[in-house]
């Protein structure tokens, strides 16, 4: 077998395929099982075609025959557009032949790779058994086909699946990736645009997208966000921003400049804290954490691991205004109970309009850096932060993350006043602020 990704089978068979670099780590992957997700025009569909060919003419077995399968949404897919790129690619190969009413490609040592597309079409997939399958356009598919129907075929001969599609949403898609980042078994390829270069798109063509997309659909299709919302979201475009400016990108602490938290207390849903500095004239966001029913004291004590761990230190930390309120079963408020806690200063940062912290949180997005691993799951929260069909934002775990960074951007000028300065807005909300305090 040679080296996945190289041109040469052997002494005589050299298939017409070079692989773009950012699908190499998929075709060098060992792992069973994989999930791609790929925004538009990224190349997935001839980077799959010639996975399973190479697989095929890579199978030494003979009895029974190896057998491959390519299922996509619909027939029209697979016969005019995976159809021909097999055939292209397989073409020169001696004694391969093709069998159009089957859409098969047979191979002269005895494999097969066959299409399937359209409504049921995979259910004829039972009973028999497979080396490897491609499920592509997988938003599109039956939610079960891989799980009952694809996955038993694959049992006989210890085959592999490649789950495929690009975004749609929170949808069966989704939640098989959030079930494969917690299974080591997996291999997960989250191909965006950002990631690709000019090997897929030109960057002028990808700015035009960007200008003739909507926020949302920009943010579904060529960022592979399954958080976006269809409408309503407050911060997508200037999420979009972050991303094509590559500023959503390994962001380690400055160990020379203190960190700065900012709370959301868990009234609803979560409890969230943000991590950021600030640098210069940037924010650099470089942890978040989430949870429920844990006590303050539980955050405390994670806030002083990351510290020790990561080598810095805190400056101050920002509360929302609900801080101050007293419970009945203590008589203490919970910023009394947080200045205990913590060493450094407790800044409960005064009440403001909703508009006027979406108008800071917006301002200091377009100043920021967020570290892509410790992060990302903010991020995810703030993408799918959205107003309801009553124009106010709906109550769930995205709007606790957003009230937490909304609160550490209205806070900004409390600690330093001349960071935003440069900027109307921030002029204006800080001369709102120190009305208020």
């Amino acid at each position: 077998m040679n080296p996945p990704g190289s041109d040469v089978l052997d002494d005589t068979i050299v298939l017409p395929y070079k692989p773009r670099a950012h699908f190499a780590p998929l075709h060098a992957s060992p792992k069973r099982w994989k999930f791609a997700v790929c925004h538009r025009r990224a190349g997935k569909t001839v980077a799959l075609a010639n996975t399973l060919i190479r697989a095929a003419l890579d199978n030494p077995r003979t009895d029974p025959p190896p057998r491959y399968a390519y299922i996509g949404p619909s027939f029209d897919q697979a016969k005019d557009l995976v159809w021909n790129y097999l055939k292209a690619y397989t073409e020169g190969i001696p004694g391969v032949r093709f069998l159009e009413g089957e859409l098969s490609c047979l191979f002269p040592g005895g494999a097969s790779i066959r299409l399937y597309g359209g409504g049921l079409a995979y259910e004829r997939l039972r009973g028999i058994y497979l080396d490897g399958a491609v499920l592509d356009e997988y938003p599109l598919l039956a939610p079960a086909v891989f799980s009952s129907v694809v996955r038993p075929c694959l049992a006989d001969y210890g085959g592999f699946a490649i789950v495929s599609g690009t975004s749609n949403g929170d949808d069966h898609f989704h939640k098989l990736k959030l079930k494969a980042e917690d299974d080591p078994l997996w291999d997960i390829f989250d191909i965006k645009i950002t990631d690709t270069g000019t090997a897929a798109l030109p960057l002028e063509e990808v700015e035009k997208m960007r200008d003739d997309m909507s926020p949302d659909e920009f943010a579904r299709e060529m960022l592979n966000s399954f958080e976006a919302p269809v409408e309503g979201a407050f911060y997508q475009e200037a999420l979009n921003a972050l991303q094509v400016q590559n500023r959503v990108c390994k962001v380690a602490p400055d160990l020379n400049t203190s960190v700065i938290t900012c709370w959301d207390l868990g009234m609803r849903h979560l409890q969230v804290v943000w991590l950021f500095q600030i640098c210069g004239r940037e924010l650099h966001w470089i942890d978040y954490i989430e949870g429920a029913g844990k006590s303050l004291s539980h955050y405390v004590d994670l806030l002083a691991l990351k510290a020790k761990a990561g080598g810095f230190r805190y400056r101050a930390h920002l509360l929302p205004h609900d801080v101050e309120v007293r419970e009945l079963s203590t008589g203490f408020s919970r910023r009394h109970e947080l200045t205990g806690l913590l060493k450094e200063p407790v800044i409960t940062v005064p009440n403001h309009s909703t508009e006027d912290g979406i108008t800071a949180t917006r301002a200091s997005l377009g100043v920021s850096w967020f570290d892509e691993t410790a992060c990302r799951r903010g991020l995810a929260r703030l993408r799918a932060y959205r107003r309801g069909k009553s124009g106010i934002a709906i109550p769930d775990e995205a709007e606790d993350a957003a009230d937490a960074f909304r609160t550490g951007c209205v806070g900004i000028p409390l600690i330093s006043g001349s960071f935003l300065s440069h900027s109307g807005a921030g002029g204006r909300l800080r001369r709102r602020l120190r009305g208020l305090v």
